[in-house]
């Protein structure tokens, strides 16, 4: 049986938020006591908790999550480790020895460390973020997707989503949010992140899971 490491938060209704996102509600309805089977109701928006964001997210003509073949949400992965960096930019070189240890990959996941104050507020602080030709070396990749464990692929304080817009117009999916990544740096594995096939979600919670031989 191969190894699974569960890379995702649980969902409720007192987690952490990205700033503006309305409040979480998750109610039961029904319990066995009294009748006879449990059945809950949730109430969330599209990009809670560990979460893909699809390019319609931000480009009006966008694909959503349900016009992307099932491929694009599995695939072989590794993680980088940019927990240590200075100036909190990814810089592209990380990005192209990645590529060149890892020639077949699918996904560049980013370990920033940020996972670890998942619940603090400083969790929506200063997170590394891509610089501007790392962004560029992604998107002239082979890739489908990154990740983080970091609430955003674009700094807080920014108006303009640029690492987002970029990535979304190279059809790329990302997905935020992540936990667990650092076991895993330096590991090739494959990468599952399914998302719910919700009619034109422009991004969607998923169960990001790392399946190990």
């Amino acid at each position: 049986m191969p190894e699974l490491i569960d890379l995702s938060h649980p969902i409720t209704n007192d987690m952490p938020l990205f700033p503006g996102t309305p409040p979480i509600k998750i109610e039961q309805l029904h319990t066995v006591e009294k009748d006879g089977f449990a059945e809950k109701r949730f109430l969330l928006t599209t990009h809670v908790g560990t979460h893909l964001d699809a390019p319609a997210h931000m480009l009006a003509h966008g694909k959503t999550v349900d016009q992307f073949a099932l491929e694009k949400f599995w695939g072989t992965a590794t993680v980088v480790d940019v927990s240590r960096l200075n100036n909190r930019q990814i810089p592209h070189q990380l990005v192209l020895e990645a590529l060149e240890r890892q020639p077949v990959l699918d996904f560049l996941l980013f370990f920033t460390g940020f996972g670890d104050l998942w619940g603090r507020d400083e969790y929506f602080g200063d997170f590394p973020v891509l610089s501007e030709q790392a962004t560029k070396v992604i998107c002239q990749s082979k890739l489908k997707g990154i990740g983080l464990d970091a609430p955003s692929v674009d700094a807080m304080e920014v108006e303009m989503y640029r690492n987002h817009l970029q990535l979304f117009n190279a059809d790329k999916i990302i997905i935020e949010n992540m936990t667990n990544l650092k076991q895993l740096i330096n590991t090739r594995f494959r990468l599952a992140v399914f998302p719910l096939k919700v009619a034109q979600a422009d991004g969607m919670p998923v169960r990001a899971v790392a399946i190990l031989k």
